[in-house]
């Protein structure tokens, strides 16, 4: 499993332009993502491009790039392995990996594609947190699994004895309540029949609601 790092204002003007076409979404969800200075809803694109222009630091994006590539390393062997036996070996052999100034902590685009905010302190548990977002998304659209179902469900997996090996002890301060029907679902199914374990989560919802 490898990681290919990507960075530049092109991509840092569309990030923001996508987060900002997102605002209410984001803040509907409690997120709070990081804009370049000045920059509202209503800020033009030229404005834009020309205040990331000056706030861009290509050594900044660099010495992200360095860092995670010499962490992510110890953990790629092992967490391929164990990717490949849950998930019946439909992992990519790379993760494109786009690097921003900008916008929430991470994000994902199928098939390969992983956004990260270099701002965050815990860069590599973001990233694999994202592969794993990518891991089961076909699933998630299959399903119409919800926003924080999807989010728990991630960070089941992450904290499971499965992957343990990861150290991963991450959690999300709130989940809006899904806990209360997805955890027991996931212990029950999950590393038995992913698929099995999705299909049943809608009716679960409705039952609990």
């Amino acid at each position: 499993m490898n990681l290919k790092f990507t960075f530049g204002t092109d991509f840092e003007l569309s990030r923001v332009k996508d987060t900002l076409a997102k605002l209410d979404w984001y803040d509907s969800k409690g997120y709070k993502p990081r804009f370049p200075k000045g920059i509202i809803k209503e800020s033009l694109g030229k404005e834009i491009q020309n205040q990331i222009k000056k706030e861009f630091k290509e050594d900044d994006y660099k010495a992200v790039t360095n860092k995670i590539s010499s962490n992510f390393s110890k953990m790629a062997g092992p967490l391929s392995d164990k990717l490949k036996e849950v998930f019946n070996g439909k992992i990519p052999k790379e993760f494109i990996v786009y690097l921003t100034n900008y916008g929430v902590g991470g994000s994902y685009k199928l098939p390969n594609m992983i956004i990260l905010n270099i701002n965050r302190k815990n860069s590599p548990k973001i990233i694999v947190h994202e592969i794993i977002h990518l891991a089961i998304e076909d699933w998630i659209k299959k399903y119409k699994i919800q926003h924080w179902e999807k989010e728990r469900i991630v960070d089941l997996i992450l904290n499971s004895k499965e992957f343990r090996f990861l150290n991963h002890g991450s959690w999300q301060k709130n989940y809006g309540n899904v806990e209360r029907y997805i955890d027991n679902l996931f212990n029950k199914y999950f590393f038995k029949n992913p698929e099995d374990f999705f299909s049943k989560i809608e009716s679960l919802r409705i039952s609990n609601n």
